[in-house]
């Protein structure tokens, strides 16, 4: 019996290479992401490793510490101590700060990265450690110095001797200095992974970014020789500080590595994931019904087996052990297929950001290669275990004659899809009425399970529909009805691409009740035509912004009417909870805020809070059952839990919800004392243009905030919602390339299973053009049936979850965006042509006598 069914395997493998090429889709994204994450680690702990080579012991804050407000520091009494370990050689103290920006000599603009820090530190000499080196010029001696990396130099444009601009995050303003050197990293490197690097005079580092001279962030040492790692630790350990902890060089370049690999994996997770489910969800129904179909087509074969004495059993293990090979082959190509794509990953990602990452080859652990073997086998094994039982309840009498197979009765899938979407649609229902997330997503993954098993039932009335729409001529009713005559089949070839539809079509429809909702938002309450922001990616609200005195220089430009600048801390606790989701938020003045943004009183007063005082919107009053005049008690970035006294209640909208508004005051315990934001509105007939240009001009010393008027706050806004709109068109490219090979597999089996029926229809005068259209539309007709299918329940599954969402503030409309569903249908169009090429080619070419002959 295993003899035969590998023989039968290997007599139809053009009929199976579809179904493996589904699997090599999923597994490859799947593997590919683990394969990018584990390649670039290694590559970055041999950087780490390369760079510290000659550091034995590292004095790092530990978690403590990096959560104390302000961070300890070493001081120069520690590092000399440290220094005179009888086990040191050599000790270095760290003197750095995150977010010290170089200005463009050619243009005056701030230079940027993609994404990787942009640093300043102090040196006072040579570095004992070798970890920067000198390449021409020398180290700075005074106050206005600098030396500055090579790819910093190719970043700023600027050279030796010239004059460059810099922002100091520590005291928030730019100050030009003379760069006296050129510096590489160890091993002639110009950047290690796209940073900036800037060093100052170590005096005046630690001024600048601590306050005052003899303090350090960290330190490094260097053993004598006969002294290991793990021996000085030992010696370092007593006398560390409170907040810091000794590492061996090789744990913390080890700790370093690992830092980056579980950033990467987040990344990698986040952006490979989906791809990898969807690709294997949607290749779920490529495989069953490649397996259906060739069990179809096996049935006398498989009769004979069970005539012959074959056991059920053996008929059924016989459909399993051809799924597993399949699934074996598919995981193998998907492998290496993902090992490609996390060397290409590997290599764009570094390019992408500037690194100079040393060589370490591609690393495959055991995760992707298990991973891929597993998931790849188990979900053909699961995809072909209906059909493997369905081969082998073939009866044996089916072997000695021919046997009408009509299509089973679709009551039991029916009654089985109706007790999903029922539930479902009651879920949704409870949802949409309690106004409740949780039962809504849950009602809608049921929904969406109870019409996928229904869909056969829907075939007929839907894909009839649309026969009339493409079924012209002769052969295009042939066409419609080979597509409508076996309705599970076609349903489940159509169900691949109603997967990416049913995705893309519900995020459409969130999308673009977003973008209306904060349009119409903005535009009615918004009462600014200027808008300062801030750009958070160099660090947190308050650490990052402008000060205060560069908003007294907008107030006082002319054209300005009022000013209202926005502080926010994203830590609060309030009432011993979690932070608000919207922010909580202080400003100088609410009665001038409340006018600007047309906020409306539900309870209390809006007026001028007085320290200790806070208003909220109605949404978070309601939810978490406060009281006006009650006393809550909030705890900030810094200072403690205090209590703060609700003075007054706003009616919740898009942009005011789940807030806190405090007083100005409150700022001295938020993260830090910058503004994060300015809303500027003008006097009458003033120009919108000019006073642009002058806020520009204020704000020009700060390189991560940004001016313009309302149109840009709508644009950045609406860019967050069309990269995620993007990520999920991706993700419906690739369900239709799936779906589009499921399509042809489909035509593909059914050609072979119709070779008599064709060879008739060629002999009574259809000719090659006629086959051809024949195929073509009933390909065009399971496309856009399966189209047709996804927008209905993403329109449906959207709009539930945007009408879910009005109620709680978030939105204000739900809009359907028409233009793209067609799009959709169009391309489904496409898709069913181009899947349809080959099978009508070979379609059209068999030759007529042997097609009728055919057995």
């Amino acid at each position: 019996m295993l003899r035969a069914s590998l023989k039968s395997l290997f007599s139809r493998k053009l009929r199976l290479t579809l179904a493996i090429v589904a699997i090599v889709l999923g597994v490859s994204f799947l593997s590919g992401a683990f394969v990018l994450t584990d390649s670039l680690g290694a590559r970055f702990e041999r950087l780490f490793t390369s760079i510290n080579q000659n550091v034995d012991v590292q004095v790092a804050l530990n978690d403590d510490g990096q959560d104390e407000d302000p961070q300890p520091k070493l001081t120069q009494a520690q590092i000399d101590a440290m220094a005179a370990l009888p086990g040191a050689r050599s000790v270095s103290g760290d003197v750095s700060a995150i977010g010290v920006i170089p200005f463009d000599v050619e243009d005056g603009k701030p230079a940027t990265t993609s994404g990787a820090p942009q640093i300043g530190g102090g040196v006072k000499g040579d570095d004992p450690f070798a970890l920067v080196q000198l390449a021409e010029g020398s180290w700075p001696t005074a106050d206005d110095q600098v030396v500055i990396t090579r790819y910093t130099a190719d970043q700023t444009h600027a050279a030796n001797g010239d004059r460059l601009k810099i922002f100091l995050p520590e005291v928030n303003e730019a100050r030009e200095f003379t760069i006296t050197g050129i510096a590489v990293y160890d091993g002639d490197r110009d950047s290690l992974a796209g940073e900036t690097l800037i060093l100052f005079e170590e005096g005046f580092a630690q001024r600048t970014f601590y306050g005052q001279e003899g303090l350090f962030s960290g330190a490094l040492l260097a053993a004598r020789d006969g002294v290991t790692q793990e021996q000085l630790r030992e010696q370092v350990a007593p006398i560390v500080p409170t907040g810091f902890e000794a590492k061996t060089g090789e744990q913390a370049n080890q700790d370093a590595a690992n830092d980056v690999q579980e950033g990467l994996s987040a990344i990698t997770t986040y952006f490979f994931g989906p791809f990898a489910i969807v690709a294997l969800l949607v290749g779920v129904f490529l495989i069953f019904n490649t397996f259906n179909i060739l069990v179809a087509q096996r049935a006398s074969e498989l009769a004979l087996f069970r005539a012959m004495g074959a056991s059920w059993g053996q008929v059924t293990s016989s459909v399993l052990i051809e799924a597993v090979l399949v699934g074996i082959v598919g995981s193998t190509l998907g492998l290496l297929a993902g090992i490609g794509l996390g060397l290409a990953g590997s290599a764009a990602l570094t390019s992408l950001i500037g690194a100079q990452l040393p060589g370490a080859g591609i690393t495959v652990s055991a995760t992707p290669v298990i991973l891929a073997y597993v998931v790849g086998i188990l979900v053909t094994v699961v995809s072909a275990f209906v059909p493997a039982i369905r081969a082998s309840s073939v009866p044996p009498l089916a072997a000695m004659r021919e046997v009408s197979r009509p299509d089973k009765p679709l009551r039991v899938l029916t009654i089985v899809g109706l007790v999903f979407a029922l539930p479902g649609i009651g879920l949704l229902v409870l949802g949409l009425v309690g106004s409740s997330l949780t039962p809504l997503l849950f009602g809608a993954l049921l929904t969406f399970l109870g019409v996928v098993i229904i869909s056969p039932l829907l075939t007929k009335p839907l894909a009839g529909l649309i026969g009339r729409a493409v079924g012209w001529g002769m052969s295009g009713r042939l066409g419609v009805r080979n597509a409508l005559r076996n309705p599970r089949r076609t349903a489940v070839t159509a169900a691949a691409l109603m997967i990416g539809v049913t995705l893309v079509s519900g995020a459409s429809v969130l999308g673009e009740s977003f973008t209306r909702t904060i349009n119409e938002t903005i535009n009615a309450t918004v009462g600014a035509e200027v808008i300062v922001q801030t750009n958070t990616t160099a660090g947190p609200p308050g650490e990052v912004g402008f000060p205060d005195r560069a908003t007294d220089q907008v107030r006082e430009l002319s054209g300005v009417d009022q000013v209202v600048p926005l502080y926010i801390s994203l830590d609060a606790r309030v009432d011993g909870g979690t932070p608000p989701f919207g922010g909580t938020f202080a400003m100088d003045d609410l009665s001038v805020a409340r006018d600007m943004f047309a906020m409306k009183t539900v309870e209390g007063d809006l007026r001028t809070l007085q320290p200790g005082e806070f208003v909220t919107d109605q949404n978070t009053f309601e939810a978490r059952g406060w009281q006006v005049g009650q006393s809550i008690p909030i705890q900030l970035d810094k200072g403690g839990e205090q209590q703060y006294r609700l003075i007054g209640v706003y009616e919740s909208t898009p942009i005011w919800t789940d807030t806190l508004m405090l007083p100005k005051q409150a700022v001295a315990n938020f993260a830090g004392p910058l503004a994060l934001q300015a809303y500027v509105s003008l006097d009458d007939g003033a120009s919108t243009d000019t006073v642009v240009a002058d806020i520009e001009r204020v704000m020009a010393d700060y390189p991560l905030v940004t001016v313009g008027d309302r149109s840009a706050l709508l644009d950045q806004f609406n860019s967050f919602i069309d990269i995620a709109l993007g990520i999920i068109y991706v993700l419906l490219g690739v369900a239709i390339l799936i779906a589009l090979l499921g399509i042809l597999n489909t035509l593909l089996l059914s050609i072979f299973e119709r070779t008599r029926e064709l060879g008739l229809l060629r002999a009574v005068g259809l000719n090659r053009g006629g086959v051809m259209r024949m195929v073509g539309t009933e390909s065009v007709v399971m496309a856009v049936f399966g189209c047709l299918l996804g927008i209905i329940v993403g329109v449906g599954l959207g709009a539930a979850l945007s009408a879910a969402l009005i109620e709680r503030d978030f939105l204000t409309v739900v809009a359907i965006p028409w233009v793209s569903l067609i799009v959709f249908v169009v391309i489904a169009v496409f898709a069913g042509v181009l899947a349809a090429l080959w099978p009508a080619w070979r379609a059209a070419r068999l030759n007529v006598l042997q097609a009728i002959a055919y057995e």
